[in-house]
């Protein structure tokens, strides 16, 4: 039996708009893509006579990803170089990690580097600098955060599943009425 034209209309809505909704979600859910062309979390510190930003690029980190701490000294004439040590906090139970700060490509004076923190909870970033007005040390805290249980794109589709079954449930209904309307008027 062919589809009438009300009904080609009712499907053809139905879709453009279950589409619509697909793409609201994905482009929602890319907020996290997007906000990787700035710092996470970034924090102005005094290490004796260096002010530095100190930069994160996960706020928080997550445990079993490796992230991204730069440094940048506010005054741009200074050369930097030193160590980044990941302390565990009081009731972490694990080991201090260390990186070493090397500069960062494409700028004069900012140094980085990557850490990986296996374990969640309270650490303390602690940067030991080097520079020409001799050594230093600063410090901040840090929470890390275990991983979501799944990807935001894979919860917002197991989300949206239902509304494409009662979708497909009012367009049923649709049809049996029509078909109940058509049958009436010819009798």
């Amino acid at each position: 039996m062919p589809l009438r034209e009300e009904e080609v209309f009712l499907v053809r809505k139905t879709l453009i708009m279950s589409i619509g909704v697909f793409l609201c979600f994905f482009i929602l859910g890319s907020g996290s893509a997007l906000a990787g062309s700035k710092p996470a979390h970034s924090e102005t510190l005094i290490a004796g006579p260096y002010i530095i930003d100190a930069s994160l690029s996960q706020d928080p980190p997550l445990t079993d990803q490796p992230f991204e701490i730069t440094i940048t000294p506010h005054n741009s004439d200074i050369q930097l170089s030193g160590l980044a040590v990941a302390q565990p906090g009081l009731g972490t139970d694990a080991t201090n990690l260390q990186t070493k700060l090397t500069p960062v490509a494409g700028t004069h004076d900012a140094i980085g580097g990557w850490i990986h923190i296996p374990v969640r909870g309270a650490w303390q970033l602690a940067f030991q600098l080097n520079g020409p007005q001799g050594q230093s040390s600063a410090s901040m805290a840090v929470t890390v955060a275990a991983p979501g249980a799944m990807p935001v794109w894979l919860a917002w589709m197991i989300g949206v599943i239902p509304l494409i079954f009662i979708a497909w449930w009012i367009y049923q209904q649709h049809r049996y009425r029509s078909k109940l309307l058509i049958e009436k008027g010819s009798l």
